[in-house]
């Protein structure tokens, strides 16, 4: 019998990123365990959630140099973790810990990687000098995936996930952006307004997780590689004019790209065939000034295509749009339902994504046990604004209980869509003091000129 496009794609879901039951986790029973991210019983869930947290915390003491001398010097113990209350004693990583190497030679990264990994990564045999050539070889040897940030403070954030980590990385992210707000379609097509050809977090999520399509079905902005140094110039970093040449080049690669892709939604439409694009705002927000200056407005409606957008709201130094005013534009340029398109809310160090409802709050899902922390870095009750945090139980190879520099309001439970999980209320902005941040902010520094 002939599967349909969802089967197809759950098939291949299950094929690159399941892990058998029979090697489960407690964390695994939520990632892998749930049909639905955003419905279940809360009190079960959080029996196996609290389980998952003081089973990933035990394998991060007992496992990891670092963080065991850490937890030691403050005095706690996986065995003084018994209830939901004593999650705060958890120590938390500060975001930044992980641009904490002492240097950018190979050699340096592997050393720092060995003390702060949680799991066994054997011993230095590369090479070559390249550090990009270095977390190739890193990513065979773990059997994983490496990922780092824009480097926009002048020093990246590296990422080094085992095949455990990866795994549930790609699958939970590919249920919650595919199959959580519209069944996917026969020949339904995946579009990425980016490259992804590069280690960095957006552009490798995507050309990894997208992989449950075949080759004919994926669709992305570029093919040239985003390499380090260009990321490097992109941050402000810029040397000299064979830098700023570089720059120029990527940019230009970048809006003859948007314009293949206008074409190519054009052809969807044409062909009456489902999309689901996954951008950044500002990408989305260029994307739609092209098509507004051509005239071009398409009806994707009809096939209930989705449009999913990640890294923040804003566009210019002093313009910032809201999720509703970008569903408005959404719909007027593609024709889509203003339901189907969502935003999500995630970071480098996270194994999850925040998925808006249809009422705009964002949904953590349950193996994410998110925390609001005051100036003194000690809880704050729901419904007031502080510093996030958060306990991730997905994360295998490196401790994933982590302070970010975002601010947020966090609330039990929505007050309008009867989805489950703890969401985020209202706009996330930065602290007091933390800088800009995320790949959609690098982003928008990319392609800042063409929109000028």
């Amino acid at each position: 019998m002939r599967l349909n496009g969802m089967q197809q794609l759950l098939s291949k879901l299950k094929e690159l990123f399941y892990i058998p039951k029979e090697n489960w986790m407690e964390v695994d029973k939520l990632v892998y365990g749930l049909d639905d991210y955003f419905s279940y019983d809360s009190q079960e869930i959080e029996k196996i959630r609290l389980n998952a947290i003081r089973e990933s915390f035990s394998h991060h003491y007992s496992n990891n140099l670092f963080y065991h001398n850490y937890c030691r010097e403050n005095g706690i113990k996986p065995g003084d973790i018994k209830s939901i209350d004593d999650l705060i004693k958890i120590p938390l990583l500060e975001d930044k810990f992980f641009k904490e190497y002492p240097g950018d030679k190979p050699k340096q990264l592997y050393e720092w990687l060995y003390t702060v990994s949680s799991v066994e990564i054997g011993k230095f045999d590369f090479k070559g000098k390249s550090i990009e050539e270095f977390l190739e070889w890193t990513e065979e040897k773990l059997n994983g995936v490496v990922t780092h940030s824009s480097g926009t403070t002048g020093k990246f954030s590296f990422m080094f996930r085992d095949d455990r980590t990866r795994k549930r990385m790609f699958y939970s992210a590919d249920k919650i952006l595919l199959f959580s707000i519209y069944p996917p379609k026969d020949n339904a097509h995946v579009v990425y307004p980016g490259p992804i050809k590069t280690h960095l977090t957006m552009g490798r999520w995507v050309a990894e997780g997208t992989k449950i399509f075949d080759g004919q079905h994926r669709h992305f902005l570029t093919d040239r590689k985003l390499s380090m140094d260009i990321i490097r110039i992109m941050s402000g970093q810029v040397g000299g004019m064979k830098d700023r040449l570089k720059l120029l080049l990527i940019q230009k690669a970048m809006h003859k790209g948007q314009l293949k892709l206008i074409k190519l939604l054009e052809e969807i439409e044409r062909r009456k065939e489902q999309m689901y694009m996954i951008t950044f705002p500002f990408q989305l927000y260029d994307l739609m000034k092209i098509m507004e200056e051509k005239g071009i407005y398409l009806d994707l409606g009809k096939t209930d295509s989705v449009i999913i957008t990640g890294g923040g709201w804003k566009i210019h130094e002093n313009i910032k749009i809201t999720s509703g005013e970008m569903a408005y534009r959404i719909e007027k340029f593609f024709g889509t339902s203003r339901e189907n398109y969502r935003d999500i809310y995630g970071m480098s160090e996270m194994n999850a994504l925040a998925l808006e409802c249809k009422a705009r709050y964002k949904h953590f899902p349950p193996w994410i046990y998110p925390m609001v922390l005051d100036e003194d870095y000690e809880p704050v009750g729901f419904g007031e604004e502080g510093r996030f945090a958060f306990l991730d139980a997905a994360a295998h190879s490196y401790p994933g209980f982590i302070i970010t520099g975002d601010k947020v309001k966090l609330l039990e439970e929505c007050p309008e869509c009867g989805n489950k999980g703890i969401i985020i209320e209202g706009e996330i902005t930065r602290m007091a003091g933390a800088g800009a941040k995320g790949c959609g902010n690098l982003m928008r520094e990319l392609m800042v000129e063409e929109m000028r």
